[in-house]
């Protein structure tokens, strides 16, 4: 009798271990996506506020083009409401897509490696909108000028030598103090998920 006791003994004792190392694997893992998801939090909160801005002006250029007696100026108008449409959108499932990675399936090296992808194709979707916004910031103007009455603007040569230019270097420092902040939180996400291999 003793030594059945014994091995049922050990192998409740084992079940137990079992169990509890499963219950802090889970909770190692629920730690570790909310640590991940806090890394992540730099880059969408100025994701959500920037998506709201374009959809709100997007929505104003929708009920403006009406107004708008050039046609080319109608054509730029519609153009930079699809982008202010299309870009947010594209960010934000970027993001989105490095959001969702589920961290409690495959080894560490096939998270870092879905987690690699999703960054790519986030850098990807914000370097294709810093090229596009700047663009932007030039075919905004025509459009912008007439519906304020200032069509005499777009004419004057220190518009298209000063402020315009001005403009796009803004943009442009902007882009870049973001692109490092954005740079920073991910990398900091991606130490989180490497933290798992230790």
């Amino acid at each position: 009798m003793e030594l059945e006791d014994m091995k049922s003994l050990w192998a409740e004792h084992s079940q137990q271990i079992d169990k509890q190392e499963k219950i802090k694997k889970e909770l190692l893992m629920k730690m570790t996506k909310k640590k991940y998801l806090n890394k992540l939090g730099g880059i969408y909160l100025p994701e959500i506020l920037g998506a709201v801005i374009c959809l709100a002006y997007a929505g104003f250029f929708i009920f403006q083009i009406g107004k708008l007696e050039l046609p080319w100026n109608q054509v730029l108008s519609i153009f930079n409401t699809t982008l202010l449409i299309v870009l947010p959108i594209l960010s934000l499932y970027s993001l989105f897509k490095l959001g969702r990675i589920d961290i409690s399936e495959g080894s560490s090296a096939e998270i870092l490696e879905r987690f690699t992808k999703n960054r790519i194709f986030f850098w990807k979707v914000q370097r294709f909108a810093m090229v596009i916004s700047g663009l932007f910031a030039i075919s905004i103007l025509p459009p912008l000028a007439e519906l304020v009455g200032k069509i005499d603007l777009l004419s004057s040569r220190q518009f298209w030598m000063v402020y315009v230019p001005i403009g796009v270097i803004l943009v442009y420092i902007f882009t870049k103090v973001t692109m490092k902040k954005y740079q920073k939180a991910l990398s900091n996400s991606e130490q989180v998920l490497k933290e798992l291999e230790v």
